[in-house]
């Protein structure tokens, strides 16, 4: 399939900063666009390629997390903490550990606005039922109002669980309160970790998803992904998913390519960037690998880091490695 080429840069705005101040005498080590050419048109541009048939980039971030949400004393202590440092062509991040909202983590809520309107990026909530107590509500879809609104028991208290029971009531609530987190938190979609799980329970949820994520929903353009490594959900779980994203970890089980029969036009292969890694890792690992590499008949969905923010100290630069591999992918036409 013919990848579609655009004229846009990936060098992330820590890059630039960092050529303005401190890095002055550090060789450089990536094509870098000047700051005036940013006009409206590469944002154009970026919106339209991320808006393509194109093998994708994802990523873990939660980096995020160590800025302070109510004072921003820690802003611009490194870019490599903010989300707008983040590569401008990344199209899909999954907000590792949390979700950034106005009230306790401001400076990551706009900086993630920023990215979804400006540069098309799109953020994901990481969701996980079978290895984590989860405190939750029951809410459920009203379509007049087009909000979830609370369910409420005879005593007019808050229907609330402890945690996921494995039963089509539980597990059905769990994938609505995600579905309303999604909605309420301005995200664009869900990243189920299916390790721990079983194919009865996934498929409850996936199906209790697409009720309002699928073609059919109200908002069906909010992404439903589901992350696997040793264990693969069934394929009868692919009609359902945007992407299916599997874990690669090279350091500690080699370069894998496997698709567990899953459809490789939606599997995005991950490898590790994380402290698990080392210095491999903040070197980018086999992601570059990972990029080149291609199915025998058709293309992959993508590739991606779990999780990139130790890339971002890349002895070559930050995200050296990550942004090479997109430009492998999808490479860029200089003029």
């Amino acid at each position: 399939m013919k990848k579609f080429r655009i004229l846009f840069n990936v060098a992330v705005l820590a890059s630039m900063m960092c050529s303005l101040s401190a890095c002055d005498t550090d060789p450089e080590t990536i094509e870098i666009q000047d700051l005036t050419t940013y006009d409206e048109q590469y944002f154009e541009n970026l919106r339209a390629f991320k808006a393509s048939d194109h093998e994708i980039s994802y990523a873990y971030y939660a980096a995020w997390e160590h800025l302070d949400g109510q004072s921003g004393d820690n802003v611009g202590a490194s870019w490599g903490e903010r989300i707008l440092g983040l590569p401008d062509s990344l199209d899909i991040v999954n907000l590792w550990m949390g979700i950034p909202t106005p009230e306790t983590n401001p400076i990551s809520y706009e900086d993630m606005l920023y990215c979804q309107e400006v540069k098309g990026t799109r953020f994901v909530l990481h969701a996980d039922a079978s290895n984590y107590s989860h405190v939750f509500y029951d809410r459920v879809y009203n379509a007049s109002t087009g909000a979830f609104d609370y369910v409420f028991d005879a005593a007019g208290d808050t229907v609330q669980y402890q945690t996921v029971a494995y039963d089509s009531i539980s597990i059905c609530a769990y994938a609505r309160s995600i579905a309303a987190d999604v909605v309420e938190g301005h995200l664009d979609g869900v990243d189920y970790d299916y390790e721990g799980w079983n194919n009865t329970d996934i498929m409850r949820v996936a199906v209790e998803t697409n009720k309002y994520f699928g073609p059919n929903g109200p908002w069906p353009d909010k992404l439903f992904i589901i992350d696997y490594f040793s264990g693969s959900p069934s394929t009868d779980i692919d009609k359902y998913c945007d992407y299916i994203v599997r874990q690669a970890y090279t350091w500690q089980i080699g370069f894998q390519t496997g698709n567990s029969g899953h459809d490789y036009a939606k599997l995005v292969l991950c490898d590790s960037m994380g402290a698990e890694a080392g210095t491999n890792g903040i070197n980018g690992a086999q992601i570059c690998d990972y990029a080149a590499w291609e199915p025998s008949t058709g293309r992959k969905g993508g590739c991606g880091a779990y999780y990139m923010d130790y890339n971002y100290m890349s002895e070559n630069g930050p995200y050296f490695e990550f942004r090479r591999a997109i430009q492998i992918m999808n490479p860029a036409i200089h003029k």
